[in-house]
């Protein structure tokens, strides 16, 4: 291992010299700016550079990516500035650092790392910077692989599009993995045709391709709110092998439009191929904004080979004609429609179920369950499955 010392080789505060000059007058490029001036800092000529430049902490996670590998880098105290962050899931405090410099060994070589953020535009930049000691960019550019790859690899999570970044979810995920056909209410054949209809998907390649036709797919699950579509949704990614994408919103806070988000979730289902992309209420999400930039997307424009897309709506009569009803699109529909008397008394017989299985955990008693299941079923005719659950 080299003896190289970057203090040797970087005066106190020369970053903080830089962001403030970008600060005290904006520059039209900052991380131009930042290049040559980190450069200029490590000139030596055994050193090399690499810079990055992104949109998300995510789409970087260097730290992370080392935190898992055993790596703890040194915080250069003196450049570093963060600001404390909560994290809902794990309810924990943290630093977001918001521009500092770090260093850490990595296969032997010593590293620099500086980062820097900042929003032009309404857009949110991460910039790094990596030096270290070497001959050529091989080290420098493995690392920088292996944080990508990383990234990008799910780890008991899925990946969830909100607020114009693509993020990964524990919480979803578990929401998945408890989820099962045998709580849905819905009849038989009806949870057979779904299952059937998306697990051929997937074991279809080969038919498709010797008759010419992209390997992609779109189901539209329809129907008034809290009768199953979501669970559904739920139980059918349970039972998949492949990744699965959720969109809670196609909205991004860019002055780049609305094209950007569609673009970026189309995007990064292509490179997850084959995988199940989710748009839950397609009535809210596709406006009059994005609309073009959406069909364009879903069959236009690019190849979606191996993407399954599953969207559900509660208003099937807001969507444009053109997304609904032209075949290639969404050419499988299923309707889930407020639950008739039989399957009303089946879903109170499952709750008064529950309800016995909590034994001496719960004061309610039901004499006779058939009956009472009878008569909920009776008096609540017009109701979902969602009031049901309220009652």
């Amino acid at each position: 291992m080299s003896s190289f010392s970057f203090s040797q080789t970087a005066p106190s505060s020369c970053f903080s010299t830089a962001l403030n000059s970008i600060l005290s007058s904006p520059v039209a490029s900052p991380q131009l700016y930042l290049i040559k001036h980190l450069k200029s800092t490590h000139s030596e000529p055994e050193l090399q550079h690499i810079s990055i430049l992104q949109c998300a902490d995510s789409a970087f996670p260097l730290s992370g990516y080392l935190a898992t590998i055993g790596i703890s880098p040194k915080i250069v105290e003196l450049e570093t500035h963060s600001v404390i962050q909560y994290d809902h899931g794990q309810r924990l405090l943290y630093d977001q650092v918001v521009a500092g410099v770090t260093e850490f060994d990595y296969d032997s070589v010593k590293f620099r790392v500086y980062k820097a953020t900042w929003r032009a535009e309404y857009v949110a930049y991460v910039f790094y910077h990596l030096v270290w000691v070497g001959q050529d960019e091989t080290i420098g550019r493995k690392l920088s692989s292996a944080v990508y790859t990383w990234a990008n690899s799910l780890k008991e999570e899925m990946w969830v599009f909100e607020n114009g970044n693509w993020d990964k979810s524990k919480d979803l995920y578990k929401a998945v993995r408890t989820a099962d056909w045998d709580s849905i209410v819905l009849r038989d054949e009806f949870k057979e045709g779904l299952r059937r209809d998306t697990q051929t998907f997937f074991g279809s390649k080969d038919i498709y391709t010797s008759l010419g036709i992209t390997w992609k797919r779109g189901i539209l699950l329809l129907g008034p709110p809290g009768n199953g579509k979501t669970e559904s949704i739920k139980a059918l990614l349970a039972e998949f092998e492949c990744e699965a994408l959720y969109v809670k919103s196609f909205v991004t806070r860019t002055v780049r439009g609305p094209e950007a988000g569609v673009r970026s979730i189309f995007d990064h289902a292509r490179k997850h191929a084959p995988c199940v992309l989710v748009l839950e209420d397609l009535d809210a999400m596709v406006t009059s904004e994005v609309r073009s930039f959406f069909l364009n997307e879903l069959d236009g424009l690019a190849q979606n080979e191996g993407i399954l897309t599953i969207a559900t709506t509660n208003h099937p009569e807001r969507i444009d004609d053109a997304i609904v009803n032209r075949p290639s699109r969404f050419d499988v529909k299923y309707n889930f429609p407020l639950p008739e008397h039989d399957l009303r008394k089946e879903f109170t017989t499952k709750w008064i179920a529950k309800i016995h299985a909590l034994g001496d955990g719960t004061d309610i008693k039901f004499n006779d369950a058939e009956a009472v299941a009878t008569e909920v079923a009776d008096k609540t005719e017009g109701w979902s499955f969602a009031f049901l659950k309220e009652l």
